[in-house]
């Protein structure tokens, strides 16, 4: 009898145990899951973690506000998930047959995610971001609809179609890889790194296109909507390609001194605005090439086979207004990155960045590194430096101590007739994995240097500003958009040492890319890159 009783209360104390562990005093669930079929329904606030195993169950429900963590090593393959609104954190594998989310989802990518069918971001505000290291693999091509965003610092790989529709924006940061179709329907797209798509590019309604590094397409690139199209980098349709002509039946406003590269052209809208047009093939205007009247941008075309030299282009049926000239130009780099490239597509970062942060001073005018980190023992820095911010060459090594987060390094051997310099820390830990610092830029001016760094970034409102002055005085911190206007400008007095200040003018900025400058005395002595989202 006192068995039997015994037996009952420790299945009662065992079954107690497991709801207390399943539930939160709150109601909250939270799962471990090892690798099961259970079906999984989780509300706001619920979480579930894949530890290890292979996940194969049905994800019933998927409120907003609810979790799904996928640990290293765990594979996440389910039979379907209902109304996906929660936040997904993968640095696993994820495999999944289809992919539709709604408004409140949100992705954190760091290891692998394959969708064999359909993937599509539906209408709601929702982000999705591919982190340093993190894959994305979408068989069947993928869409991005209203306030959805992606924004990638990893690998993307569509063998289908890719499409942005009316107010979504897509953001590449690394490398991406199309063998459809691309088309923008009133969207953002911003290129900070290598953009390959096999088949034809295609940009409709109000659209805002910025390129800072290379897009390649194979089957030509159509513009049938008023484009604004932000272009320090390089649009390229080679001749290997199915089809290599540019054809533009809107409106092209092409800023900053960017260039676009086509056997062939044809004209049938508006081209204004600055940059180059190296052209090899075939080239037709019938439409308005410059502004009629005063301008203070130019339009520089080279037609490589023009057959008149009274014309700028072969077939010319309308003459380009003034600021429209041919110029000699020279063939463009198709093979190296420009320094304009993101940091992660030219330091081709293969794992998230760890660093607690990384400045650059002028001292004597000699760069003075400073960088504070956690590593295994064993982790050996290693000190890299560039002028160009493409070639970097290794001038020294540090090893890492035990218990030691901050370290320093003085750059006696640089070249100070150089006007800039850049530096990056490499880190490389005993298991062989190598992470990279920020790239810091310092420039050389006649008084002493500042470094700037701007967090978060990218950033969604507020900017903070973090620097290291060398001396008390009265600087200017300005926000530049790309194409060189001046968005934002306060003046702040800073103190020997570290600064720190928050920009909230950031927050009415529109999306895109700027520069923060810092001013002293009519000089820009440090700059920084930071994305609004």
């Amino acid at each position: 009898m006192n068995m039997k009783c015994n037996s009952t209360l420790w299945n009662l104390f065992a079954l107690t145990l497991a709801l207390t562990f399943n539930t939160l005093a709150n109601g909250q669930a939270v799962y471990v899951d090892n690798g099961s079929s259970t079906t999984y329904s989780l509300a706001s606030g619920d979480s579930l973690y894949i530890q290890s195993g292979v996940y194969q169950g049905k994800i019933s429900k998927f409120d907003a506000g609810a979790k799904i963590t996928v640990a290293s090593g765990a594979t996440f393959q389910p039979t379907g998930i209902t109304n996906p609104r929660g936040i997904l954190t993968n640095s696993g594998s994820v495999k999944l047959s289809t992919l539709s989310t709604n408004g409140g989802f949100t992705m954190y990518n760091y290891g692998s995610l394959w969708v064999t069918g359909s993937a599509t971001l539906s209408q709601g505000i929702q982000q999705w971001t591919n982190f340093y290291g993190g894959i994305m693999k979408f068989d069947m091509g993928l869409e991005i609809n209203k306030n959805c965003a992606l924004l990638n610092r990893g690998t993307i790989t569509s063998l289908g179609n890719m499409t942005v529709n009316k107010d979504a924006s897509f953001m590449n940061n690394n490398t991406v890889k199309v063998t459809g179709n691309v088309t923008l329907n009133s969207a953002d797209f911003s290129n900070g790194g290598k953009f390959d798509v096999s088949g034809s590019f295609t940009v409709n309604g109000t659209s805002f296109f910025t390129n800072n590094c290379r897009v390649v397409v194979g089957n030509g690139f159509t513009n049938n909507g008023s484009v604004t199209v932000f272009n320090l980098g390089l649009i390229w349709c080679p001749a290997s390609g199915t089809s290599s002509i540019v054809t533009i039946n809107g409106s092209a406003t092409i800023t900053n001194n960017g260039t676009i590269k086509s056997v062939d052209l044809t004209n049938y809208g508006n081209m204004a605005g600055s940059g180059n047009w190296y052209l090899t093939g075939h080239t037709i205007n019938t439409g308005n090439v410059g502004i009629n009247g005063s301008a203070s941008d130019t339009v520089k075309i080279y037609d490589v086979t023009r057959t008149s030299t009274s014309t700028i282009f072969d077939e010319q049926y309308k003459k380009p207004y003034p600021n429209a000239i041919f110029a000699l130009l020279s063939p463009p780099d198709t093979t190296n990155l420009l320094s304009s490239c993101s940091p992660e597509v030219i330091s081709n970062i293969t794992l998230p960045v760890k660093w607690e942060y990384f400045y650059v001073n002028l001292s004597d005018n000699t760069p003075v590194l400073t960088w504070a980190a956690e590593q295994d023992p064993g982790t050996v820095f290693t000190v890299q430096r560039s002028y160009d911010a493409v070639n970097f060459t290794t001038i020294a090594s540090i090893n890492g101590e035990e218990g030691k987060r901050v370290y320093k390094f003085e750059d006696k051997q640089v070249n100070t007739q150089s006007r800039s310099v850049y530096y990056r820390i490499r880190a490389v830990e005993p298991t062989g994995a190598i992470t990279l610092s920020d790239t810091r830029v310092l420039m050389f001016t006649t008084k002493a240097g500042i470094s700037v760094q701007a967090t978060p970034n990218p950033f969604t409102s507020q900017l903070n500003i973090s620097y290291q002055s060398t001396t008390r005085e009265r600087i200017n911190i300005r926000i530049v958009s790309m194409s060189g206007a001046v968005m934002a400008s306060k003046a702040v007095n800073v103190s020997t040492g570290y600064n720190s200040i928050a920009i909230t003018e950031a927050a009415s900025l529109t999306k895109g890319i700027y520069l923060v400058q810092l001013i002293s005395e009519n000089t820009v002595i440090a700059t920084e890159r930071v994305v609004k989202q």
